[in-house]
Formats: C-alpha cells, structure tokens, sequence
C-alpha cells in the first residue's frame, strides 16, 4: 500500500511538473529532461510510468478531458431550457480552461496533436457531440431555426471555446477569455436562433457573461 501510494505520487509530480512547462513554454520546447529536472526526479522515474513524451501528453488529455466533459455534463443537467444550458455550459468550460491548469494544458496538447492522437481526437469528438445532442434538442424545442446544422454548429461551438483559450493565452496573457467567447456568440445568436426566442437568449448571454466576470 505504501508503495503503491508513492508510485501514485511520483506520477502526480510527473504529470503536474509537464503540466506547468507545457503551460509555460508549450509541448514541442518541454523536452523530457526539463520535465524530469522540474519534478526533480530520475530519467529511470519517469520511464517506469511513461514510456515516452507522446505517452505522457496522452495522460495529460484524458485528465483534461474529464475536467472538461464532465464539466459540461454537469452544467447541461439542469432542468432549463436546452439551449440555455448548451450556454451555460459552454461558458463553465471556458471557465475551468481558465481557471484549471491541467484542463488548460489539456486544451493545449488537443490542438497540437489533433487527429493524430486517439486520446486527443476522442476528447474533441465527445465535445463535439455533446454540444450536438444539444442543439438538436434546442431545435426540437423550438429556440432555435429548424435549418441549424447541428453538426456544424456543435463543431463551431467547440471551436469557440478551443479558440477563446488560445487567443487569450497568446494576446492577453490569460485575460479577456470570457469576453472573447461573449463576442462568438453574439455573432452566433441571430444565425441560429428563431426570432421569437433572440431577444430572450440575447438577455441569456449578457447575465451570463456578467455572472463569469462577476466570478473573477
């Protein structure tokens, strides 16, 4: 058991240790020399739980992914309307890759490998689909205009929040993340929301633009 635990351990400071580079300086500049300097721990360490700077990443997505899907998941429970939730729930995420430096991290090793990493490719496809699942139910309840491509809308969505992350980390230094996400739904409402239920949603989005930056 104390074994056991100390082997759990020394893994947390692997993955936290390329958690901070990759965050600090990106994946391709944190070779796995740095990653074992910064745990301070053994080239021999670091192989015993990852064979490779590849596999490492991989461990580093899936832990994001939960983060990140569960975090939707959680905010899409609730008894409101679809679309409020698909809102919301988009808004809660940008938040935990804000706010959560292994999510963060995450969202950052899914850009670099895209599709050609299982893990990565796998993440970005349940994203997808649970925005999806989303806007189709939106549409049947009527929020939004029966011609939405709930496909592309969920890919677009999801876009959003990869793309606030990515513009907020290289151009403000980590600020303006939920400002920026604001702005790609106010383009996005009047695309595919029916016009009886814009002014609502727009009203939506301002509160729940207000209540993130309140949280800051």
């Amino acid at each position: 058991m104390v074994r056991q635990a100390r082997s759990e351990a020394t893994r947390r400071k692997i993955v936290d240790s390329a958690v901070d580079l990759i965050n600090e300086i990106g994946y391709p500049a944190a070779g796995l020399g740095d990653i074992i300097e910064r745990a301070e721990l053994t080239k021999g360490a670091l192989y015993y739980h990852f064979d490779s700077k590849e596999a490492l990443a991989t461990a580093i997505i899936e832990e994001g992914a939960e983060s990140i899907i569960g975090t939707f998941r959680g905010a899409a429970r609730s008894s409101s309307p679809t679309m409020e939730n698909v809102i919301h729930g988009s808004f809660v995420v940008t938040d935990v890759l804000g706010n959560d430096r292994v999510a963060r991290a995450g969202a950052r090793l899914l850009r670099t490998f895209g599709g050609f990493n299982p893990a990565a490719k796998r993440t970005l496809q349940i994203l997808v689909d649970e925005l999806v699942n989303g806007i189709e139910a939106a549409t049947t309840e009527g929020d939004l205009r029966p011609t939405v491509n709930a496909q592309a809308t969920g890919a677009s969505i999801v876009a959003g929040m990869l793309g606030a992350e990515l513009l907020s980390s290289t151009l403000a230094d980590g600020a303006d993340l939920r400002a920026g996400f604001t702005r790609m739904w106010e383009l996005a409402l009047p695309a595919i929301v029916t016009d009886g239920s814009l002014n609502y949603y727009r009203e939506f989005l301002a509160r729940q633009a207000l209540r993130q930056n309140s949280a800051q």
